[in-house]
């Protein structure tokens, strides 16, 4: 199934301005965050977001539309991280 990004990602995450670390020390200091629980990454493209907070849960789940994507994410090799090649709806 194409997407909207069908072919664009191995440009995405280069191009796009990364979050910065500060982010998920915020979030994990407002939310609480401890180290358990998982963290569900919707629209999730190359995993940008769910790596940087994928360190504050036991188990961080990326599911996005576009299969290169997740392929992107998956180079992360990152051990708590699953990615789901599903639709939102």
């Amino acid at each position: 199934m194409d997407s909207l990004y069908s072919g664009s990602a191995p440009y995405y995450a280069r191009g796009r301005f990364a979050y910065p670390e500060a982010l998920a020390d915020a979030l994990a200091a407002e939310l609480s965050l401890d180290g358990s629980g998982r963290l569900l990454d919707v629209g999730c493209g190359p995993g940008s977001l769910t790596l940087l907070l994928a360190g504050h849960f036991e188990q961080a789940v990326g599911i996005d539309a576009d299969s290169d994507m997740l392929a992107e994410a998956a180079l992360s090799n990152v051990s708590n991280c699953r990615w789901l090649h599903l639709r939102a709806e």
